[in-house]
Formats: structure tokens, sequence, C-alpha cells
């Protein structure tokens, strides 16, 4: 299957700072005597992308000279080789300790180990495929776990040369997210549970602004609060959303909106009474016919005498 746009968009500039060495043997021959002879072969494997046994000879290294600096390399080549394979998970994992393992290494100091982090918690995350529902319709937990790493990213390498990958991958996982909280309030409206929609596109308002669905987002909004006769609500909403975007045409079909709401309700009003949206009371559960004995049942009738 082909690399996903997303995968070339993302990771392409960011690999360019790790150049493969000259090409090496395979693993029927046995291993060198050295951790440098080693690591070559490693690093030749990897070039070949002969993965697995790229992984071998790195770890060989890793165990038997663990004290040496090719050691340090080896357990980064691991990850790499990991990512390489599309074993993002462990790939994530290997990264994020890294990390913090070697915080002087030069890859760790310029972010990059820690922009590959999230990088492989977004590659985990579901990806579009012509068998499986579209991607906005599927769990979205390792797509939030990516803007994790990069929050960690963030507050380290906000200034280093890779921050600019970091900036393009926070949008695109936002813009995804998005998409999927508006899947939700379609399936809460969809259901006639306006009051869950709503909740989801405040919250999508509030957390994902700026990243080119704001239109969509405020005009789903003010149908719903004008649905649910949250009359002011709704004119607010609109207003908004004919003020930020005239151009889009959600913008033009807010003002539409904000025309038929002044012809049925009239002016703005912040007295109007609201309607009430306060969660029903549940009922409470029947009493037992025997109080005395709850857990028995109700004694039955004596008999009529005959």
């Amino acid at each position: 299957m082909p690399c996903p746009p997303a995968f070339a968009r993302f990771v392409a500039g960011a690999l360019l700072c790790l150049a493969a060495c000259k090409n090496g043997p395979d693993l029927s021959a046995d291993y060198a005597q050295t951790a440098r002879e080693n690591y070559e072969l490693a690093i030749g494997e990897f070039a070949d992308e002969d993965f697995d046994e790229a992984v071998q000879y790195a770890d060989f290294v890793r165990i038997r000279f663990p004290f040496s600096r090719y050691a340090v390399e080896a357990e980064l080549l691991i990850a790499r080789a990991e990512f390489a394979q599309g074993n993002y998970l462990t790939a994530q994992d290997e990264f994020r300790q890294f990390a913090k393992l070697h915080p002087t290494h030069k890859h760790v100091v310029n972010g990059w180990v820690s922009y590959m982090a999230a990088v492989s918690a977004y590659m985990n995350g579901p990806q579009r495929f012509f068998l499986l529902p579209p991607a906005h319709q599927r769990d979205q937990s390792q797509l939030r776990e990516a803007l994790v790493e990069l929050e960690t990213f963030f507050d380290h390498h906000a200034d280093t040369p890779t921050a600019k990958y970091a900036e393009g991958l926070r949008s695109e996982i936002k813009r995804r997210l998005l998409e999927h909280e508006l899947y939700v309030a379609d399936f809460y409206l969809d259901r006639e549970r306006p009051e869950a929609a709503i909740g989801r596109l405040e919250a999508a308002h509030a957390t994902y602004p700026g990243i080119g669905l704001d239109a969509e987002v405020l005009f789903r909004l003010g149908l719903t609060y004008l649905r649910l006769d949250e009359i002011e609500l709704a004119r607010a909403t609109f207003s908004e959303l004919a003020t930020q975007h005239p151009r889009n045409h959600r913008g033009r079909q807010a003002r539409i909106y904000l025309r038929y709401i002044y012809d049925q309700y009239g002016a703005a009003d912040p007295t109007r009474k609201r309607p009430d949206r306060s969660r029903p009371v549940p009922k409470p559960p029947p009493q037992p016919k025997n109080p005395k004995r709850p857990e028995a049942p109700a004694s039955a009738p004596a008999a009529a005498p005959t």
C-alpha cells in the first residue's frame, strides 16, 4: 500500500538529517568484532531496507557493547527501523525512551526525536483505506496522544528547525480531530439529541479555532440553537459567523438566517425568556411491595373461607 500523503508531508523533511551509509552483508555471516563494525553493518542493512537484520545488528551492539557510543546510536537506529516497518506504536515508545535516556544527544537537543515520537503516534491513528469507514468516524485516541507528544515537543524545542514540521503536523491533527467532532455532533442530531450535539460543537469551537472549519462549526451551532428555540444564542452565533466569515458560503447563509430571526422574533432582546434545558430528573424506582423485607415478595393474601 502506498505511503499516506501525510507521511510524505511531515516526515520527509526531518529524515533528511539522518543519511544512510554503505551497504553491508546479510546475517548469514558472523557478527563483527567491534561495536563500530557491527553498527556499520546495521546502517548498511538499514540502507538496503533490510530492517529486521538492521535491528538484529543494532540490538547486538546495544547488548554486547552497552558503554560504547555506538550503543546509543544503535538504540536510535532501532527506533528508526521500527518506524520504517510501520510498527508505529513500538517506534513511538522507542523514540520516547531514547529522549528520556539520552537528553544530550544531538537529535534529542534539536527536537527530532520528540517530533518522531509524535509522528509515530499520528501514523498509528486511523488512516484512509477503502475497505474501512472514513478515518473521522473511527477512534481518535492515537491522534490525541500525538497532540500530547507535540506539547512535549513545543515545551522543549519550540525554537528548533524541526518546529516548522511540528506546526504542520499539529494543524493536521487538529483538523482531523475537529472533523471527528463534527461527525459526532451530526450523529447526535440525527438521533434527536441536540443538547449533546451542542456540547460537542461548543467544545470544538473553543478547542480547535483557526484551522479552516470555524465557519462550519458556527453554522451548525447556530442551527442547533435555533432548533432548541435559543433565539438570542442563535442570533449571536449567526452574527459572529457573518462578521468573521463574510465571504464564506456559510457566512452568506448566516445573513439569511439573521433576517429570518428578525422577521420572526423581532430585534435582539437580552431579556427574552429562554427554554427550559435542564436535564430530566429520573423517576425513583418503585417501592417494594413488602417494605419490612424488600428482598422477599409480598405475602400472599389469605384465602377466603369456604
